[in-house]
């Protein structure tokens, strides 16, 4: 999807997950830290932190903490919502992140999939196991097979509130493992006129091997792989898998 459209979505992002409510991630992130990370209260680095949903929630647990996004709109929805004022904001290109190093990295809510090109998301793996510090983590998620061919396929969604409408045209192409949605949102004006905005989101399913390879490959070793928002290992009904990886 062009960045800039991105910056359209930034107001509606949340509303618009799949998977509705988005409370629950910041809880589940903070646990696998908790639990897999063998440095007390790490600094964090969210490659793609969107609206911030996430990274706020672990500010407010006291983590020191770093959002990076390409969008500016986004970067400013999720500074506003960070109570804690201490929560830092880059504008970056996630595959290029050259920052500080950290003791955990994130990257969550489908951002591995938006990454269509291999070699640049290689790339970022190796960017995080360069800055990662010894006994670190990376945790990360991804779309399954089942999202992309079953809830998505060739079927059209909708959503409609009160100032927006969003239509989306969805088609996945099984033998590239690419799925193309062609967005448009409505969108209420202070005129009270709609404005239309017309994009185009593009996303990649990675195999669970894909990912591993990867992360091996940049030197990162598996500590653990889950199922959606839960501790037991992935099944074929999970749409989303969890990667928990160490250096």
């Amino acid at each position: 999807m062009d960045d800039s459209f991105y910056d359209i979505l930034a107001l509606h992002y949340d509303d618009l997950q799949i998977n509705g409510d988005t409370t629950a991630w910041g809880p589940y992130i903070y646990s696998l830290i908790k639990d897999y990370c063998k440095i007390d209260d790490p600094s964090v680095t969210d490659l793609g932190c969107g609206t911030g949903v996430v990274t706020n929630y672990l500010a407010s647990q006291g983590l020191e903490v770093t959002g990076v996004d390409l969008s500016p709109d986004m970067l400013s929805i999720a500074s506003s919502g960070d109570e804690t004022g201490t929560a830092r904001w880059i504008c970056a290109d996630i595959t290029e992140y050259e920052g500080p190093s950290c003791g955990c990295f994130i990257s969550t809510m489908d951002t591995v999939g938006h990454i269509t090109d291999k070699d640049s998301l290689q790339k970022m793996f190796v960017s995080v196991a360069e800055c990662l510090e010894q006994g670190g983590v990376f945790i990360l998620d991804t779309t399954t097979k089942t999202h992309f061919e079953n809830s998505l396929g060739e079927n059209v969604f909708y959503e409609d509130y009160d100032d927006f409408t969003l239509l989306w045209v969805n088609h996945y192409d099984k033998k590239e493992k690419i799925n193309h949605a062609e967005l448009t949102l409505f969108e209420l004006s202070e005129d009270d006129l709609y404005e239309r905005y017309d994009g185009e989101l593009t996303a990649r399913f990675y195999s669970s091997e894909e990912i591993e390879e990867m992360a091996a490959a940049a030197g990162l070793k598996k500590l653990a792989i889950f199922g959606e928002l839960n501790r037991e290992e992935p099944d074929e009904k999970d749409e989303r898998i969890f990667f928990v990886f160490g250096k």
